[in-house]
């Protein structure tokens, strides 16, 4: 047996939900977590999601490329012409060591002369074998960083430069000279870190910026390299670019990178007549040199057909540098690595928008509703007659149907818990 809606009983619900409704609408407006990005250097159009391109008349299709996010660009106009979520942050693997280059070479005399110590060699992954008490240039050092891509080789050059904390700190600093925003560095070795982040557009502008060293270009050219052994003897260190061992059209090099954390991640240089390209990929899902050489041979081809999806923006001259310096407080130390999300929000003077996107795990913003305090304690007594009138109304019908029952000799019982008095 259900019970019919009684005009009190409907009266009671209905006077609540009117309290409901009007404690909402006086309510505060509801508050929610910011966005976490506010523009992209470079264009706006990088941030639009998946495979970004401008094909013209003439154009051939973009073609598939396997990895999470990529930038393909014109080094010397900086024009981009094509990309893949190019602000997207990630690990950036050993593909960092191009800016531990930039940061530590303008210091360093090539013929300086380095001792190696047994610290050199208290790292993992990939070395070149630095042996402790033995001496080394810095050109053998800058060889065994990009060949092998030595983590003892990234650590004796941070050394040599001052220390590894100072070197970590320029190398940041660096990277806002280059307005490289979504980079943080936590190390000079790439190893996976929390905290350490950059992205396929950040790692295009550290393969521009090299074309300036003609040490470096030279050195991630190279296709092997002897290296200082034992005693007098060396060992032959080989390239681990594929595309410029296979003898890739144009190709200049320059870094190549794996973690667990950050897969397979890419820099690479290539030149054909008077045209530069820069090909940074991120997360590559697919043979590191089949990617790249499907991105460089599509951009020699279509370059004049395609318009640009953004640009490669150029460093900032010492005065933009101080006054970003001045305006912007640049984390530098490295013993924190805190977990979480790390926000790059340097505010950059030359007109361009930026991009800041949290690096890890995401949440959706988070909304919360307040009402002053005197608006809940007239919103309670009321509520509470509502539901004290819909509970005698609720008791008065259940005993009147359980009477009518009884009378019509019906007599049975009915439990208090049963679904009939719900």
């Amino acid at each position: 047996m259900r019970l019919n809606p009684k005009p009190a009983l409907l009266q009671a619900a209905a006077i609540a939900l009117s309290i409901g409704s009007v404690a909402t609408l006086i309510a505060a407006p509801v508050s929610a977590d910011p966005q976490i990005y506010q523009g992209a250097i470079g264009g706006e159009q990088l941030l639009a999601p998946g495979c970004q391109v401008n094909l013209g008349p003439g154009a051939q299709p973009l073609p598939a490329i396997w990895a999470d996010s990529w930038v393909l660009a014109d080094a010397n106009s900086g024009e981009i012409l094509a990309a893949k979520q190019a602000h997207l942050q990630r690990a950036p693997a050993s593909t960092l060591k191009t800016l531990t280059a930039l940061t530590v070479m303008p210091q360093l005399s090539m013929d300086q002369a380095y001792l190696a110590t047994d610290g050199d060699r208290n790292t993992y992954g990939s070395r070149v074998g630095l042996k402790a008490g033995k001496t080394y240039t810095v050109r053998d050092l800058f060889y065994g960083l990009f060949l092998p891509s030595g983590n003892d080789a990234a650590l004796a050059l941070a050394l040599a430069a001052g220390s590894v904390a100072d070197t970590v700190a320029q190398m940041n600093q660096t990277a806002a000279r280059l307005q490289a925003a979504d980079t943080f560095a936590k190390n000079p070795s790439g190893l996976d870190a929390p905290g350490q982040v950059t992205s396929a557009y950040d790692l295009a502008l550290f393969g521009r910026a090299s074309l300036a060293f003609p040490e470096i270009i030279e050195i991630a050219s190279t296709k092997r390299y002897e290296f200082p052994w034992r005693g007098k003897r060396t060992r032959t260190i080989y390239n681990q670019n594929r595309l410029l061992l296979s003898g890739y059209n144009g190709m200049i090099g320059l870094k190549t990178g794996y973690t667990t954390n950050a897969g397979r991640t890419f820099i690479g240089l290539a030149q054909r007549g008077d045209r530069t390209l820069v090909v940074a990929l991120l997360g590559i899902q697919e043979a590191t040199a089949d990617a790249a050489r499907k991105a460089f041979t599509w951009g020699f081809e279509n370059e004049e057909f395609v318009t640009p999806v953004g640009v490669l923006v150029n460093p900032l001259n010492d005065d933009e540098f101080a006054a970003t310096r001045d305006a912007t407080a640049f984390e530098v130390g490295t013993s924190s690595n805190a977990e979480g999300s790390v926000a790059t929000d340097r505010s950059i003077k030359s007109g361009d928008k930026q991009l800041i996107i949290t690096a890890g795990p995401t949440t959706a913003p988070s909304a919360t509703i307040s009402a002053p305090w005197w608006l809940w304690a007239l919103s309670a007594p009321a509520v509470i007659s509502a539901f004290a009138l819909i509970r005698q109304r609720h008791k008065s019908n259940a005993v009147v149907d359980l009477g009518q029952s009884l009378v019509g000799g019906g007599a049975r019982l009915v439990r208090p818990d049963s679904h009939e008095l719900q």
